[in-house]
């Protein structure tokens, strides 16, 4: 697992294991993969170590790495709201 936590970008080695305890749907995991394999950009929980937030089009993750078998746990998953993320989404705003 590659970790660069000066610039904030987290990439993880193909195939690592993201556990899902709180059962989210498998395409919000497999996104996940996608974006933790090829490296991408993340936010550090100032309170938690090891602990990220990733921002992707409209969603973000909050995640847990373990230092010491690499596995990304999946804490959290939600919808930004935002206008660019709307209107990228092809959605209108009143």
């Amino acid at each position: 697992m590659q970790k660069r936590i000066g610039g904030q970008v987290i990439q993880v080695k193909e195939g690592a294991r993201i556990e899902n305890p709180r059962e989210y749907e498998s395409g919000a995991v497999e996104h996940l993969q996608q974006l933790l394999e090829a490296g991408s950009p993340a936010q550090r929980d100032p309170q938690r170590e090891n602990f990220y937030e990733i921002e992707a089009n409209c969603e973000n993750y909050y995640i847990h790495i373990s230092p010491i078998s690499g596995n990304v746990v999946l804490l959290a998953k939600w919808l930004r709201k935002s206008e660019d993320c709307c209107l990228g989404a092809g959605h209108f705003i009143a």
